[in-house]
């Protein structure tokens, strides 16, 4: 699999595999009203913003035999600038269950180890416990921190892992 650094030109692809995650994957995680929210507009806008602003974060696709694998997005902490920060982790529903995500979120601890952060922070539904169980194999673990974004109306918990340099 390759990652390439993500560009404005990469925004339809982002924004289609982001929305089908959104309507797919979030299926038992967020509400339908919230699902139904997120159109090709908003999604488009939302990862237009993204790739604009705060151009220190890196945002990265994962491609194989031209198939769009997943797209995460990495940088400091908003609230703790001396740790890492994961903003974004999606995998395309066609190829989830395969060991993407595992492959998506080392190399995003690779860069943030890359960039001199020693640990690492990052925001997850707490409905969803797929992703939930893959950052506790990789280490992370709650901090009690919550949060509830009134768009989606769902529970967000904060996940840290205090000692991202692993060998892969």
């Amino acid at each position: 699999m390759e990652f390439k650094p993500a560009a404005l030109s990469d925004i339809p692809e982002i924004a289609d595999l982001f929305l089908r995650c959104w309507h797919v994957s979030y299926a038992d995680v967020l509400s339908q009203e919230a699902r139904d929210s997120m159109n090709v507009e908003s999604a488009t806008e939302l990862w237009t913003k993204a790739l604009s602003i705060n151009l220190e974060r890196k945002t990265f696709l994962a491609v194989e035999n031209d198939d769009f694998i997943g797209v995460f997005r990495v940088g400091s902490d908003p609230k703790f600038s001396q740790r890492g920060h994961l903003f974004s982790l999606y995998i395309s529903p066609s190829f989830a269950g395969k060991g993407y995500g595992k492959l998506l979120l080392e190399r995003a601890m690779e860069e943030i180890s890359s960039d001199g952060f020693g640990e690492m922070s990052l925001w997850v539904f707490n409905d969803n416990t797929v992703a939930k169980s893959l950052y506790s194999k990789y280490g992370f673990a709650e901090t009690g921190e919550q949060r509830t974004t009134p768009e989606w109306n769902a529970l967000e918990v904060e996940m840290v892992n205090p000692r991202i340099t692993v060998k892969f």
